[in-house]
């Protein structure tokens, strides 16, 4: 079995939000944004906690799923870590290896939280 390093949320060289991905996401949506972000963090957290069950439940199939919308949704807002994370998640299930995966859903959920605090810092609240 060949491990997939972790590309774990304290690695300080990686950004939390990507600016201009951000900000081309603020400008299209301009007063819809708000709605957007509550949208996301709201889905995102639901989303952390389904893998939490998919992995204590060996469910590969249902966590490469969420993990593939996690990343999709995160990738439109240019949260980066997120978007890494969650790929990582998805390899790792179509390898079979949820069940080994409490760790990286951790940090995922780490990740999660660093972004809101981050978007919460963007728009000023």
């Amino acid at each position: 079995m060949v491990d997939i390093p972790r590309n774990t949320v304290t690695n300080q060289t990686e950004e939390i939000v990507n600016h201009e991905q951000f900000e081309d996401m603020r400008d299209l949506l301009e007063e819809d944004f708000a709605d957007l972000i509550q949208v996301y963090m709201t889905d995102s957290q639901q989303r952390v906690a389904s893998l939490r069950i998919a992995q204590q439940e060996n469910d590969n199939t249902n966590g490469f799923e969420i993990a593939h919308a996690l990343k999709g949704a995160s990738a439109n807002l240019g949260t980066t870590q997120l978007v890494n994370l969650s790929s990582q998640l998805q390899k790792l299930c179509c390898e079979h290896r949820i069940s080994e995966q409490t760790a990286l859903i951790e940090d995922i959920a780490v990740a999660l939280q660093r972004a809101e605090q981050e978007i919460n810092q963007r728009l000023g609240q």
